[in-house]
């Protein structure tokens, strides 16, 4: 068999254009070998199971997700910084559809623990970012969080109602905008 692609990256490349052309669950070692021009063997050398090549390409993936808008968000307020990922993942799932649809998560319930990991450590990235935000956002109200309501629990809310849209594929995510703006700011 002609070897063309020798590289985790070029294999993860090939995985993440599947992912977008047919979803996660075309990905199978066997496709992705053809896909490779390489035999099933040489791809084990990269990835010891089905499952360790679909949890590569979910991180792939989201990493390709994030970095696909390069656009500096530092010093944004924090309802524009959530915005700004709402659009991230929202123009992601165009490069990839379906992939952030219940399904799609449901693979990381399923007691597969690394591919749950992996999930938590995108959510865990999202949410740090988050935080970030929230804590260089001057204009916040200095009583916005208690003991009862915090800063975590905000963020949350937040990531939560972010991800349920986007499962919805709801065109924008105003609504949610506007709920933290009113929660957040002074009138």
């Amino acid at each position: 068999m002609n070897i063309a692609v020798t590289s985790k990256s070029a294999i993860l490349k090939v995985c993440r254009d599947m992912v977008s052309e047919k979803g996660l669950s075309a990905l199978n070692m066997r496709s992705v070998a053809q896909a490779c021009h390489v035999a099933l063997g040489s791809l084990y050398n990269y990835f010891s199971s089905k499952d360790d090549l679909v949890i590569a390409t979910i991180e792939s993936v989201w990493q390709d997700i994030f970095h696909m808008d390069h656009k500096c968000t530092m010093n944004l307020p924090f309802p524009e910084y959530v915005g700004w990922i709402f659009e991230s993942v929202r123009r992601g799932s165009k490069e990839y559809p379906n992939f952030l649809t219940a399904h799609s998560l449901s693979f990381a319930s399923t007691g597969k623990n690394k591919a749950k990991d992996t999930m938590q450590h995108y959510f865990s990235h999202i949410k740090m970012g988050m935080t970030e935000a929230l804590n260089a956002d001057t204009a916040i109200r200095k009583d916005a969080f208690t003991p009862a309501f915090t800063e975590s629990d905000f963020i949350d809310f937040v990531l939560t109602n972010v991800l349920t849209m986007l499962m919805q594929k709801k065109g924008d995510c105003g609504v949610l905008l506007a709920i933290i703006r009113r929660t957040i700011y002074a009138d």
